[in-house]
């Protein structure tokens, strides 16, 4: 009888680290970690092109802000779903969020550009 309970305590134990570790799994994939912030930040960089090596420091704060503004406003989970839509579809959707970080962005090259 003592061997049939430790059998089921045993196997319930084990059941429970697997619950746990999927469940770990799950919310890393769904939560956002600084990792995911620096991804972010450099693939925006690196969409900037040319703009990122004219204006390094500008471009560094419009990335970094967007990525902070995307973390805030989606899930990860809500951002990947939408990295996979269409072009059109991703800019209806993010362009709204990070609208504030943008005009920031473009005033800040307006008034570098300008001839004083």
């Amino acid at each position: 009888m003592t061997n049939k309970w430790q059998k089921y305590i045993a196997i319930g134990v084990i059941a429970l680290v697997l619950i746990l570790i999927v469940t770990r799994l799950i919310a890393n994939r769904v939560s956002w970690e600084e990792e995911d912030r620096a991804k972010l930040t450099s693939s925006c960089l690196d969409d900037l092109g040319g703009y990122a090596v004219r204006f390094p420091l500008l471009s560094e704060d419009y990335c970094s802000c967007t990525s902070d503004t995307l973390m805030k406003h989606f899930t990860k989970a809500e951002y990947l779903l939408i990295n996979n839509e269409t072009d059109e579809v991703q800019r209806e959707k993010m362009l709204p969020v990070i609208a504030e970080c943008y005009s920031i962005y473009q005033e800040g090259m307006f008034k570098a550009n300008r001839l004083d």
